[in-house]
């Protein structure tokens, strides 16, 4: 008769570790919120086993505590690296460790994908009880329910972090979008100017911008700007400067009006956390004279039959002060068939295999070899000459290249 009850009992025992498989199963493949899972979870521990002391640490990051009851510990205090480390499969816990692990009585290590995930401590071990321990009776399917439940917790928390990364991808490809309609579509090409133009975002928005405009009155606005770091900050920073550009010089072509302006604009919108170098030219065919202000950018080249110069004359970067220390505009005659390459610091400060930058001696000898080629041709030229240099470097910044010929 004593037989026939032990197998009963072990046959309901079955029975009901089967019912709580399945109830956790149902629970994983309904998706269910990871509080209702660890609910779950700890429901059968407590009541059903009958486990009285436990604590269930994650590792994601670092190691958190995501379950615990029974016990006065925080956990804060307990070094689970070097538990893991110690305990690699499920184990009794010697006497020499159970002071720094609470008193807890068996570790149930969790691995998967070759680390660990989680870690199980439990214990309700009673000396005083004369009774097989629940933390004994049920070790083995305890471990395979902590596996179940750990590893399910990990493929949620990988599924949702891929699902933010499709959202964010998606983000940053509408931005990409969004950013390629700032950019000038076409640039002029007629008897008094002609240009091209490059640009290269460091990822899939960038901080640089460049803008040809032709004026009303027949003159051009001609610019080339960068916002100092990169990604999105940067990109939403250069978008609002770019449209602050297009309002104000619909109404003034006094480049110290205009500068002051943005620069109290990008003040305003940055506080002060970024700023933006800027070279901006007011060209007027007329007289043929080119008045120019350079903001802390990379100087300009501009090349004719006297050779290449910089154009340097300006102040510093916009957004930095809430009112610029000083302005002081640039003026130049520009003949025909002079030729005009704005570029940002990306282009010049990218460095090959041995750390060697690009910087500008390679683009004044291109401008004096291509010095009859049209902006097109010039660019090109650049390009070729940027990605041989480049190699199989990453492209370490943004780049905006902007080439104007004066006819």
């Amino acid at each position: 008769m004593a037989r026939l009850e032990r197998i009963i009992e072990r046959l309901e025992l079955k029975e009901f570790q089967l019912k709580a498989l399945l109830d956790v199963t149902k629970a994983i493949a309904g998706n269910v919120p990871r509080s209702e899972l660890l609910a779950l979870y700890e429901r059968i521990m407590r009541e059903d086993l009958g486990i009285t002391r436990l604590m269930l640490f994650e590792h994601t990051a670092k190691w958190e505590r995501i379950i615990a009851y029974g016990t006065n510990t925080s956990g804060r205090d307990l070094d689970i690296d070097q538990a893991a480390a110690r305990y690699q499969d499920i184990q009794v816990i010697d006497s020499a460790s159970a002071a720094e692990l609470g008193a807890f009585d068996v570790a149930v290590p969790v691995q998967h994908r070759d680390r660990v995930i989680a870690f199980l401590l439990i214990g309700d071990i009673d000396e005083d009880e004369q009774r097989m321990s629940p933390t004994v009776r049920h070790l083995n399917y305890v471990q395979t329910l902590t596996n179940i439940i750990a590893v399910a917790l990990e493929n949620q928390r990988l599924a949702n972090e891929a699902l933010l990364r499709v959202r964010a991808d998606r983000e940053l490809e509408l931005a990409r979008e969004m950013q390629g309609l700032l950019v000038p579509a076409r640039l002029p090409d007629n008897a008094v100017i002609q240009a091209a133009a490059w640009y290269r975002p460091h990822d899939r928005v960038g901080g640089d911008h460049y803008d040809l405009l032709e004026l009303e009155d027949g003159s051009y606005v001609l610019c080339v700007a960068d916002v100092s770091g990169k990604g999105m900050a940067a990109a939403l920073l250069m978008s609002n400067f770019q449209a602050n550009l297009h309002a104000s010089v619909r109404h003034t072509t006094d480049l110290t009006a205009l500068v002051h302006e943005l620069n109290t604009r990008v003040q305003s919108n940055a506080r002060g956390e970024r700023f933006i170098t800027l070279f901006i030219a007011h060209y007027q065919p007329a007289t043929r004279v080119l008045r120019y202000a350079n903001c802390g950018h990379n100087a300009p080249l501009l090349h004719g039959s006297a050779g290449t110069r910089e154009l340097r004359d300006g102040s510093i970067a916009l957004g930095m002060m809430p009112a610029l220390p000083f302005l002081r505009l640039g003026q130049t005659n520009v003949e025909p068939g002079a030729t005009l390459l704005c570029y940002t610091d990306g282009l010049v400060e990218q460095e090959n295999e041995h750390g060697q930058a690009f910087e500008t001696q390679r683009l004044e000898t291109l401008m004096k070899d291509l010095a009859h080629a049209g902006p097109g041709v010039l660019n090109q030229a650049v390009i070729e000459a940027y990605e041989l240099h480049r190699g199989n470097e990453p492209v370490m910044d943004d780049i905006a290249l902007l080439t104007a010929r004066f006819h």
